[in-house]
């Protein structure tokens, strides 16, 4: 991949990184406004999914970053 692309890649990265982490808050919210156990585990558990997605998406990020010869900062995506 050429440069161009993976600067592409790592912008389209950062905006997936944003969305799950506003999904996991979405669920995280949710799970503090169920009253019934068995939904407030639903959106527990679709939290945790998010934050995995988050991990990979970011060890990703981090690994064209690295290709690229870029700084990876500490409070970057």
């Amino acid at each position: 991949m050429g440069g161009d692309t993976e600067r592409e890649l790592l912008k389209l990265l950062e905006d997936a990184l944003g969305r799950e982490r506003s999904a996991e808050d979405l669920y995280r919210v949710g799970a503090q406004l169920a009253t019934r156990p068995e939904v407030k585990e639903m959106f527990l558990k679709l939290a945790e999914e998010e934050k995995k997605h988050e991990e990979i998406l970011r060890l990703e990020y981090h690994a064209i970053k690295k290709r690229l010869g870029l700084k990876i900062l500490r409070d970057e995506p």
